[in-house]
């Protein structure tokens, strides 16, 4: 077994956590403290679906304080990360791999083939999935 073989859809992450792109920051924080998360994606309403418009993450939230002192009233455009950056549930976890490591994230979204957000996958999902299955740790340790 690869991390070729290892599909996105398997280990991604259940229960996406999002909040809608008018609200502010402070909801963001009381959301990411009151789930223990370190992630909200961020979307619009678009008729019934949830469109994703981009991320925030707690790096997000600390270099924008870091910059310059910020309201919890500001906009979450302030401090969210875009574009977002998708990967589809069909991928494989080496993509996965391969384009957290070229766009420098920790969580993507995942995407079905039309496009909707169906969870995240993390950096952590990953991992745990290499730990369970011990003939991926040899893949994973040749991918860096």
């Amino acid at each position: 077994m690869s991390l070729d073989s290892v599909l996105v859809s398997v280990i991604m992450s259940k229960g996406v956590k999002t909040e809608v792109e008018e609200q502010d920051i402070g909801a963001i924080l009381r959301l990411m403290d009151d789930n223990d998360i370190g992630s909200v994606v961020i979307v619009k309403r678009q008729d019934k679906e949830q469109i994703p418009v981009g991320i925030i993450t707690e790096r997000d939230i600390v270099r924008t304080l870091g910059r310059k002192a910020g309201d919890l009233k500001e906009p979450l455009t302030t401090f969210m990360s875009k574009p977002i950056i998708t990967i589809q549930s069909n991928s494989s976890a080496r993509e996965a791999m391969q384009l957290m490591d070229s766009n420098h994230i920790r969580r993507i979204v995942v995407v079905d083939p039309s496009g909707r957000m169906v969870e995240i996958l993390t950096e952590k999902d990953i991992f745990r999935e290499v730990l369970k299955k011990s003939g991926l740790v040899d893949d994973f340790t040749k991918y860096g």
